[in-house]
């Protein structure tokens, strides 16, 4: 990963260490010059007042010049968004978060090299130590809660509250991977924090961050979401926008840390402002924000601190952005320009990264330290470089991807679910899987070799790298599927499934879920794409019988299920 730093005092060699608070009643700011034009020109699209929206706000050199509202709030009862309407903005969060911690570190009641075993010891189980600093850099381990409740049979709209949250992690007694051996992003971790940050202060987590930034900086219309019944005045709703429609995305989370924040895009605005001003915080605080993790092997994470350091078009940036539900949302800063864009959104299409990016580009454009970096040459992928590309490949334990050359045109083949696409190339070794989300996939090798990994490439939010593998055929002729039969418990998550043979398929059933098929792709090993169950391995004693699984799905790996009839 590539990593530049940045120095927060070196604004002031620069004579750039200030910054404009909004004023405390948001009013929209329309920018009348070209760069204005060639904003509204970028938004136009989302100015549709039957469709949800986006909320918008630019400060350039310390100045608010550009700050209005697109779409609809709520499109039942025909509320349009404004630059005073309140989103959810999910991982946002976890910049406040960060903050949080850092405050308390710098006073002296917490060190980023504390176990989190010893601060809340009900994570006592968890097999080695833990510090602060891993939390915050995303080097933890930890399996990502949301997929464990997933396995157990929470649904995407359930109500998950902060509580039901710890008790999920505290029963955990593995993890992925030891801390600091690889570089994984993971709300379970920034849920802790928002912990240990209660237990250190003695406050409430939405106490402690109303009490030390929302109040002093004046982020009146910000609230962290504790209560999902409780009145938010303008929020808007979430929207899930498909090629199918519109429908409701409903968001029941009472979980913090990772996530819950409510707010506004003038509010960001303030809250951006204080990186220069400190009217919350100082040079250390900030100065630990700023810190980057590092593995054991070396590898810088990028994503440290609630904050993601990259150089776009010459310029250094830090942001860092948030989905849940059918929110989205982008914080970007340019400290050495005095420049911030915020953008928050109510429906799950809405590329919030790359419009944050493409707002920077036309705002900074005659910056002197911009320099737009060139399209890349890239002519049709030949014959040679499709067939170099074949193979599988997993991104996650029984993600596997199966891709190929057939007729010229590049197959894409999620492992399991019997679908095929043809993929249109977009660059040099660059694939589109879905415009509408901003996913392709990207092949780096050289001229000549064999691809070994593919990078699964989620827009400007980041990538994920998935390796080649090998899928060893299963003879499913004479699979005896009936060994594999019987009702298996999870300990760790408190649930079970019952996997029967239906019409000649490995069948999972729980009590909360559809009947979920199951696909042999390796002795013992099933794969059910989708769903909790993305790998299941299972586990024989010394005369053969089947007496348990371990199951994998994304960020959660080798959960123990023991059979127990």
């Amino acid at each position: 990963m590539r990593f530049v730093g940045w120095v927060l005092c070196g604004l002031i060699a620069t004579g750039l260490c200030f910054g404009v608070v909004p004023t405390a009643e948001a009013q929209e700011v329309t920018d009348a010059s070209a760069k204005g034009d060639a904003a509204r020109d970028l938004l136009a699209k989302w100015d549709d007042p039957a469709n949800p929206g986006l909320a918008v706000a630019i400060v350039a050199d310390g100045q608010t010049v550009f700050q209005r509202g697109y779409g609809a709030a709520d499109l039942e009862h025909d509320v349009a968004i404004s630059e005073k309407t309140a989103f959810h903005a999910a991982s946002l969060s976890k910049q406040f978060t960060a903050f949080a911690i850092s405050t308390l570190v710098d006073e002296g009641r917490l060190n980023l090299d504390d176990d989190v075993r010893e601060i809340l010891p009900d994570l006592s189980a968890l097999p080695e130590k833990m510090t602060i600093a891993q939390l915050l850099d995303h080097t933890s381990g930890l399996r990502e809660v949301g997929t464990l409740l997933l396995m157990a049979g929470w649904l995407e709209d359930d109500i998950v509250t902060q509580d039901q949250q710890f008790s999920m992690i505290a029963r955990q007694r593995d993890l992925n991977f030891s801390p600091a051996e690889q570089i994984e992003y993971s709300n379970t971790g920034y849920a802790l924090l928002a912990k240990v940050v209660e237990k250190v202060s003695d406050q409430a987590f939405d106490a402690y961050l109303e009490q030390v930034i929302f109040a002093p900086l004046g982020m009146d219309n910000t609230v962290v979401q504790t209560n999902r019944s409780a009145l938010v005045p303008n929020v808007a709703y979430s929207y899930n926008v498909s090629r199918r429609g519109t429908s409701k995305s409903i968001l029941n989370r009472e979980i913090v840390g990772s996530t819950g924040v409510i707010t506004t895009i003038a509010d960001l605005m303030k809250w951006s402002a204080n990186f220069n001003l400190m009217t919350v915080g100082n040079e250390r605080v900030f100065a630990l924000m700023e810190q980057r993790g590092v593995t054991a092997s070396g590898e810088v994470s990028l994503l440290s601190r609630g904050q993601e350091s990259r150089v776009h078009n010459g310029l250094e940036t830090w942001s860092h952005g948030g989905r849940i539900a059918g929110f989205r949302s982008f914080l970007l800063r340019v400290p050495d320009a005095n420049f911030s864009v915020a953008l928050l959104s109510n429906r799950s299409d809405f590329d919030a990264a790359g419009t944050a990016f493409a707002l920077t580009d036309i705002y900074l454009a005659d910056n002197a330290d911009f320099e737009k970096a060139p399209e890349p040459e890239w002519s049709e992928a030949t014959q040679s470089e499709l067939d170099s590309y074949a193979g599988y490949y997993e991104l996650f334990p029984g993600a596997v991807f199966d891709i190929s050359n057939a007729e010229g045109k590049l197959q894409f083949s999620p492992y399991g679910t019997g679908q095929q696409l043809t993929l249109a190339q977009s660059g040099k070794g660059e694939f589109v899987l879905n415009s509408a989300s901003q996913l392709s996939i990207r092949f780096d090798n050289e001229p000549g070799e064999q691809a070994q990994e593919v990078k699964y490439v989620i827009g400007l939010n980041g990538e994920l790298t998935a390796h080649k593998t090998t899928v060893t055929p299963v003879d499913t002729e004479t699979l005896n599927l009936q060994e594999f039969t019987g009702v298996f418990f999870s300990e760790e998550l408190q649930t079970q499934y019952e996997f029967r043979v239906v019409e000649g398929t490995l069948t999972a059933l729980h009590l909360r879920f559809g009947p979920i098929a199951l696909s042999a792709f390796a002795p013992d090993t099933f794969t059910g794409p989708g769903s909790g169950l993305q790998e299941v391995v299972f586990q024989r004693d010394g005369d053969g019988r089947v007496t348990g699984a371990l199951v994998s799905a994304a960020l959660a790996e080798n959960v123990i299920f023991e059979k127990l009839r």
